[in-house]
């Protein structure tokens, strides 16, 4: 009998009132998570990759934002039923979060180690001292070097790095159950990208936690995931096992994401990259029909009018496409 999914999300619906309109941001997305795993979560920008992180943390920002609909169950509860109070209990406790850039998530004004305690002390009622230990113990899990010092270092005294790393301490610091991970390795250089992943995995690994991996790069999914959602103008298109995803993709825009990868020695020698022609359409303006159906080179006359349903294209795998109806 198959473990319960650590976190399971179904049919969920978060919109935001732009200018009158309603913008489905995120709309009828179901995926789950088994603990100890990672899911990659990719798509391009404006998908709706980090709102769906955002409803899952409940810190979408009421109004002009609202979770329309569906369930976010983590560990049999439905987060969206919660209160504010018994979310706060849980986010950065039991669920954490690193963002994409740490320079406008830590606090200018203090010690990153400050910053590291507080939630010790928030979160595990521990003093000050204890706390401050505590900090420069994670410090070291992560890989700063001399901890007892870079403690007292303020945000713009590290490197880029250095600070993703305090916020890979921050996120680890109460052992949570769940990490999600917003594009943790977009504003890096690619050996420190790599040095980051390899930390993070390790890290998994070592504390059971399962992980929510969002970026728009399917050689960090490859890297980092056993499962993979693939996103598009708010909907899941695909869901699979990383290796069936990259083995045998079945909705064209996943197949467009795949293709547009370069390959070394192929691209390196004049061959031209693939692109998927077009942009994603306006959440304020999705076409009737498929939603990609404006992009899609396999389009046929249906595309346009009927919208898919995600439908079973395999063991652990479903797609959102006419051509498997």
């Amino acid at each position: 009998m198959a473990a319960a999914p650590l976190l399971d999300i179904r049919n969920l619906r978060t919109y935001f009132s732009v200018r009158g309109h309603t913008a489905k941001a995120v709309d009828d997305v179901s995926l789950s998570i088994q603990p100890g795993q990672t899911l990659g979560l990719v798509g391009e920008s404006g998908c709706g990759k980090s709102v769906t992180a955002h409803s899952i943390m409940r810190l979408i920002p009421t109004p002009p934002g609202r979770i329309a609909g569906g369930e976010i169950r983590f560990d049999g509860r439905d987060l969206v039923k919660l209160s504010e109070a018994q979310m706060r209990r849980i986010r950065g406790n039991r669920i954490s979060m690193i963002f994409q850039e740490p320079m406008t998530s830590l606090n200018p004004t203090y010690p990153v180690g400050d910053q590291v305690a507080e939630v010790l002390r928030l979160h595990e009622k521990l003093s000050r001292a204890a706390a401050r230990a505590r900090s420069v113990e994670m410090f070291r899990l992560v890989g700063i070097p001399a901890p007892e010092k870079r403690i007292d270092d303020y945000p713009h005294q590290m490197s880029g790095g250095m600070r993703q790393r305090v916020m890979i301490a921050m996120a680890l610091a109460c052992s949570p159950q769940l990490m999600i991970a917003d594009e943790p390795t977009t504003a890096l250089d690619v050996t420190i990208q790599a040095q980051i992943l390899e930390l993070m995995n390790r890290l998994k690994q070592e504390t059971g936690a399962a992980i929510l991996f969002i970026t728009h790069d399917l050689g960090v999914i490859a890297e980092m995931s056993q499962h993979v959602a693939v996103m598009y103008a708010g909907r899941m298109m695909e869901y699979a096992d990383a290796k069936t995803l990259f083995r045998d993709p079945k909705n064209p825009y996943t197949i467009g994401l795949l293709g547009s990868i370069p390959v070394l020695g192929k691209h390196t020698a004049g061959g031209r990259l693939k692109t998927i022609p077009g942009v994603v359409p306006s959440l304020l303006q999705l076409p009737e029909g498929c939603l990609f159906s404006d992009r899609c080179p396999d389009v046929f006359a249906d595309c346009r009018r009927l919208a898919p349903a995600m439908v079973a294209a395999g063991e652990n795998h479903s797609v959102r496409c006419l051509k498997y109806v």
